[in-house]
């Protein structure tokens, strides 16, 4: 079986461009020990550096990176104060960020992971291993987060246009549709006072112009959600039970009984 191709992480392969990678570290030798493990991966990288809080924050809102390695201990804050900044940097909000510390603390690995992390790990501990599997993780997991919002704002634009399209096309029609069965109504009361047979068959026609009418106030009512959900739902899901089909509004235009 043939083994499967290193991950890419986005705009690194397309493009021909290295992956962009910050490291922020305020020691040196650290700094470095990153930069070559970085030199090791199956991708080409441009690494970038920061040695406080203050020169990550200027990286991080000139430029956008596909890889962030924080330091905990700075000395002008620490690991989570760069998270917060990653999380309100509109370039950098999804970029991959990966916490190296000297020290293992349980308390501050969860609340990094709860603040967007992918990985948290130890200096002591790392090794090239190590890195290359966090790194790969990390970016496969930024590469699904920024698919599956991409996703999401398709779908919400989708929902936008179906919503506004489907109120138009009610507005639009319904005026029609009331002329019509107006011009109906004169006609049958036209045929009746003629003595015309077969009045039966201006029911049918006034019942079918009805249910058109009831359909575009339900038409008019629809969100884009439910409509992109309609469309989206499985045949074997819409027979589900649970599922009941909605009461349709009265028509304003119901004939009195004769």
């Amino acid at each position: 079986m043939p083994s499967p191709s290193p991950l890419r992480p986005h705009g690194s392969v397309t493009n021909g461009q290295p992956t962009a990678v910050l490291i922020l570290d305020d020691e040196r030798f650290d700094r470095h020990r990153l930069a070559r493990f970085c030199s090791s991966l199956d991708f080409p990288c441009a690494v970038s550096n920061a040695s406080s809080l203050n020169d990550f924050r200027s990286r991080i809102e000139e430029s956008s990176f596909s890889l962030i390695l924080i330091d905990y201990y700075l000395p002008d804050g620490n690991g989570l104060d760069a998270l917060e900044l990653v999380r309100l940097s509109p370039r950098n909000l999804n970029t991959a960020t990966i916490m190296i510390t000297g020290l293992g603390q349980d308390n501050i690995e969860q609340q990094a992971l709860d603040w967007g992390c992918a990985d948290y790990l130890t200096k002591d501990e790392l090794s090239s291993a190590t890195f290359h599997r966090a790194v790969n993780n990390a970016l496969q997991k930024s590469k699904l987060t920024i698919a599956v919002e991409a996703q999401t704002y398709a779908r919400q634009e989708v929902e936008k246009v179906l919503e506004h399209f489907a109120g138009q096309c009610a507005r639009d029609i319904k005026p029609m549709v009331s002329r019509m069965m107006r011009q109906l109504r004169d006609l049958r009361t036209g045929a009746e006072h003629a003595g015309a047979p077969q009045l039966d068959q201006f029911d049918r026609i006034d019942s079918s112009c009805m249910t058109l009418w009831e359909f575009l106030i339900e038409m008019e009512r629809y969100q884009g959600e439910a409509l992109v959900g309609g469309m989206l739902t499985p045949l074997s899901e819409s027979s589900n039970g649970d599922l009941t089909e909605p009461r349709k509004p009265p028509s304003p235009f119901a004939r009195m009984p004769h």
